[in-house]
């Protein structure tokens, strides 16, 4: 690109600029999310568009090869975390060889995001939810194994706001019970469980490359998976059928059908951009480095308000776990003098966003009546979480002085209930 270091400049100082009047004028000093993105991205989006290149193509790939070879499988890039889901879910009926059937049983956790459960839907699957462990806020080995009928096939865990339940003995149960494994890793690329990717112990994997996320596209997802074949029926799925993007898929030549556009399946139109590749090629040279940010940011956070643990408490992992820390959860217990609604206000007035954990448990959701093929039985941890629960922000850009005023403002509010500390 001709002049590009004067162009570099000048979206540096633009973008500078910007982000100080964002700051200056956003309602939140604390939001759930900042922006992770700086100019190179900015001129990894430009550069596809002078070259007139915006479509899937050779960021797509580079983007892929590189994200399946750092976190390791075969990636196929989507335009988002939801339609990585999608796919998995209509593959896995292609993939199974007739083990697999419409109204089949798959296992989901109750607190996650509705996609998750929609595409099983979409897919001719029928859902039964399980309930949640209330220290990790993920799958519950021993909800799993009461959950699992005569009807069960499959297992589509979720591991929440970058933490893991028992990935050993789920592996183990799925092995002895012959389910399928299936991981929405969404929120916690780069976690690990005995130094092992997260997204790597199933059939495939989903992440999200949205704006709040660990690893930014703005929209974008990806699958990953260990399966060639099954990446194949993923590649024709993302688009159309067609078996242009679908690599080593062998052509099939009737009569007069042009190579080039040769459809032998059905699919989708969820291709991802040139754009949305480029931001993800800049934004894995940093990945490592926001890993470990976060990771800092939540130990902070975590050690300053340790000490209302008698009131709040957030999530615990496993020894075993690597958390990625998507979020901080924050969980009132049964002896806190104040309710969720009371302290989410408070936050709110004083600068700190909220939100539900994810959406909650989804079986009080209104739109899951609508559905009869989404079964549970109690939930008690769900509801717990869905009653007692919220989380704000974890962020890899974080200056020190904001964190510590969050906790100012958590200070203020227990101070004001009457629960004071040197």
């Amino acid at each position: 690109m001709k002049n590009s270091q004067d162009l570099f400049s000048l979206v540096l100082k633009e973008m500078e600029s910007n982000r100080r009047e964002l700051i200056q004028n956003r309602k939140y000093f604390y939001p759930l999310a900042e922006p992770t993105y700086g100019v190179e991205e900015v001129m990894e989006a430009i550069d596809s568009m002078t070259a007139f290149k915006t479509s899937m193509w050779e960021k797509v790939l580079e983007f892929e090869q590189k994200f399946g070879d750092k976190y390791g499988g075969e990636a196929i890039m989507v335009n988002s975390g939801s339609s990585a889901d999608l796919l998995i879910a209509f593959a896995l009926l292609e993939k199974s060889g007739g083990k697999l059937q419409p109204g089949d049983e798959i296992l989901v956790p109750a607190v996650t995001w509705p996609t998750h459960l929609w595409s099983l839907i979409m897919a001719g699957f029928s859902v039964r939810l399980i309930d949640i462990n209330l220290e990790t806020l993920n799958f519950d080995i021993e909800s799993i194994k009461a959950s699992i009928g005569p009807r069960t096939r499959g297992i589509f865990i979720v591991h929440l706001l970058g933490n893991s339940g028992d990935m050993e003995q789920l592996v183990q149960l799925c092995n002895q019970q012959n389910l399928v494994l299936l991981e929405d890793t969404c929120e916690a690329l780069g976690a690990k469980f005995q130094s092992k990717y997260l997204g790597t112990f199933g059939l495939a994997s989903s992440f999200s490359f949205f704006f709040s996320h660990h690893l930014v596209t703005m929209e974008g997802g990806m699958i990953l998976t260990s399966d060639s074949d099954l990446a194949r029926r993923l590649r024709l799925l993302r688009a159309h059928g067609w078996t242009r993007n679908a690599n080593d898929m062998k052509i099939n030549h009737f009569n007069s059908i042009n190579e080039r556009y040769n459809f032998v399946s059905w699919g989708f139109n969820v291709r991802p951009t040139e754009l949305q590749a480029g931001f993800g090629l800049a934004q894995l040279k940093k990945i490592d480095d926001f890993h470990l940010a976060r990771i800092e940011n939540a130990q902070f956070l975590c050690g300053a308000l340790d000490k209302y643990s008698h009131f709040i408490q957030t999530m615990k992992f496993d020894s075993r776990v690597e958390c990625s820390w998507f979020a901080l959860p924050i969980l009132l217990t049964k002896s806190a003098p104040f309710s969720r609604e009371e302290l989410s206000t408070y936050l709110e007035m004083n600068g700190i966003e909220t939100r539900p954990i994810v959406a909650g448990n989804l079986a009080r959701q209104p739109a899951i009546s609508k559905f009869p093929e989404v079964q549970y039985s109690a939930l008690p941890n769900a509801d717990y979480i869905h009653n007692q629960g919220l989380y704000i922000g974890i962020h890899p850009v974080t200056p020190e002085e904001i964190l510590s005023g969050v906790i100012e403002v958590f200070d203020q509010f227990f101070n004001a209930h009457g629960v004071e500390f040197d």
